[in-house]
């Protein structure tokens, strides 16, 4: 839980820094979606593997369904109303038709060449795709065909983009009508990963720690040598792995009371950023004649990341956690 709240921290360091901060910005920062479509896959098979692993039925289905729009939708919903407030209900060119597409989750899909309101809102939207695919990949993941079909998917998935981008992961790059691809990368490697830690193949602590160091230090020489971001989702996916089992010299880290909340939050801190960053851009205007443009910068920096936390815990308090605990009471009720 930890990795994605780190992971949604990065994310909005990037677009922060990309509008209010360019000498602070730090590139590949993007890369966090990719953590958490890596992580999704893990986590969806932990939790629903036993449930879908004999056989797949209507019923599962749409209470999986069920439970996962829940989770997901009532704070698109609420961020989507927010960004057309703080742009005063412009629609853009087509904007009637881009509505519709943000409102079903499609707006991912390849129907639209451009992501407006919430913008980062696009990978829940490639989320919801993988949730539809889920329980045929779960009852891939059971079979060694199976398992070598996800695998395949994940590299056809990676090929296209490289054909795409150049290997590159930006949205520029690859297209917005082809974001798809991203989640069918690391979404089924996620699965994959979750087989295999379930599986029993669990590093100890020593191994654990080895694993961890080897993911960070493959990154990081990633990075040095201008490796193409592509080939930067194989020590994410180690990281992965390595961290699952709470085990390891980055476990006593992860497992510490801020970035568990962080965590827990970080649903609220990826859908929020982009309405706080509106507003802030909306108050700068207001602010800048008062501070100056030397004090304006850091005081922007406290008010917008004070506000992204600040109203990411309201979201979990009053939103989120009482919509996972409705869909959990619907789950039982059918069973």
């Amino acid at each position: 839980m930890s990795l994605r709240g780190i992971a949604a921290l990065v994310v909005c360091w990037g677009h922060y820094t990309d509008i209010f901060a360019r000498s602070l910005y730090v590139p590949h920062t993007h890369l966090g979606v990719d953590i958490f479509f890596l992580l999704s896959g893990f986590i969806l098979y932990h939790v629903y593997g036993a449930r879908f692993r004999n056989a797949v039925t209507w019923h599962q289905i749409r209470s999986f369904l069920e439970r996962r729009l829940l989770r997901i939708y009532g704070l698109h919903v609420v961020t989507l109303l927010l960004v057309l407030l703080l742009t005063r209900f412009t629609l853009p060119e087509h904007g009637a038709w881009q509505l519709v597409l943000h409102l079903s989750l499609t707006h991912a899909w390849g129907l639209t060449d451009s992501f407006e309101f919430n913008a980062p809102s696009w990978s829940i939207s490639a989320e919801f795709a993988a949730y539809l695919a889920f329980p045929l990949m779960m009852m891939a993941v059971g079979r060694w065909v199976g398992r070598f079909a996800l695998l395949a998917l994940a590299a056809a998935s990676a090929a296209a983009l490289w054909a795409l981008g150049g290997g590159s992961l930006e949205l520029d790059a690859i297209g917005r009508s082809h974001v798809l691809l991203r989640v069918f990368l690391g979404f089924p490697l996620g699965m994959l990963i979750g087989w295999v830690f379930h599986a029993g193949y669990r590093p100890k602590a020593g191994m654990a720690s080895a694993l961890q160091a080897a993911s960070l230090l493959g990154f990081v020489g990633g990075l040095a040598l201008g490796l193409a971001e592509l080939w930067l989702i194989l020590p994410f996916a180690l990281l992965v792995f390595a961290t699952a089992g709470d085990k390891g010299f980055l476990s006593p880290l992860l497992a510490t009371a801020p970035l568990h909340w962080l965590g827990k939050v970080s649903y609220g801190i990826y859908l929020l950023q982009w309405p706080v960053i509106l507003l802030i851009f909306n108050l700068d205007p207001k602010l800048l004649p008062f501070l100056g443009e030397a004090v304006l910068g850091p005081v922007r920096a406290v008010i917008f990341f004070s506000l992204l936390l600040g109203l990411s815990a309201l979201s979990w308090h009053w939103l989120e956690a009482p919509m996972i605990a409705f869909g959990r009471k619907a789950a039982r009720r059918t069973l």
